[in-house]
């Protein structure tokens, strides 16, 4: 590729990802933030997750997970939840009838996906709550050759997520995945925000919540 091909690829990936970042995505499905968390933040956050022991993963052998307790690793729960800058995006790209809850019901999961894993392949996430929850994943380190990719009106796009960038997709909108790492690896962690009506006080769980809590390996 000839150095004006170079330049045209490098100005279209950083066109797109600059209309990600501005306008969320596909119908405001889809919020990319790279250099998320302050130094001293993500610093703190990935110092403390890679002591961590992870576990086999029974929902998955592509990866290794390990969902953390509350209470026990309440610092970390703290550093996302208690963020002024997190909390300042989540409230300028929610629904206007809607509050954020910033005590999740559901754990926080570190995980690792390997040299070897498939990934995860194409698929929408679904929620566990009404009203719909936010999904969210915050890579914390990246020397694999693996891409987030995801469908835009069909058309296949992708990113590879350097550590502190932050993913945030609505459940059942947007077709993603995470393809397969040929060689290194890459730890992220996977946290969801929570929302209540305007004008109600509690939201409620799907069906399939208790079933998922009894899967995620603690």
């Amino acid at each position: 590729m000839n150095y004006f091909g170079k330049y045209i690829k490098y100005k279209d990936k950083y066109n797109n990802l600059k209309k990600i970042n501005q306008q969320g995505g596909n119908r405001d499905s889809l919020w990319v933030r790279e250099h998320f968390f302050s130094k001293k933040e993500f610093d703190h956050i990935v110092k403390y997750c890679l002591k961590l022991k992870l576990k086999d993963d029974p929902r998955s052998q592509d990866r290794n997970s390990l969902c953390l307790n509350p209470n026990k690793h309440k610092i970390i729960y703290d550093y996302i939840y208690q963020n002024k800058k997190f909390r300042q995006l989540i409230e300028s790209i929610k629904d206007d009838n809607l509050t954020p809850k910033y005590d999740p019901s559901y754990p926080i999961e570190y995980r690792k996906y390997f040299t070897g894993s498939n990934g995860m392949g194409w698929h929408i996430d679904t929620s566990l709550f009404e009203p719909d929850c936010f999904e969210i994943v915050l890579t914390l380190t990246n020397t694999s050759d693996s891409k987030f990719e995801w469908k835009d009106n069909d058309e296949i796009k992708s990113l590879e997520p350097m550590p502190n960038t932050l993913v945030v997709v609505r459940p059942q909108s947007i077709p993603h995945r995470v393809t397969s790492v040929n060689s290194g690896e890459r730890t992220i962690l996977k946290f969801i925000i929570e929302f209540v009506k305007v004008g109600e006080t509690s939201n409620i769980k799907k069906p399939d919540y208790s079933d998922e809590i009894k899967k995620c390996p603690f």
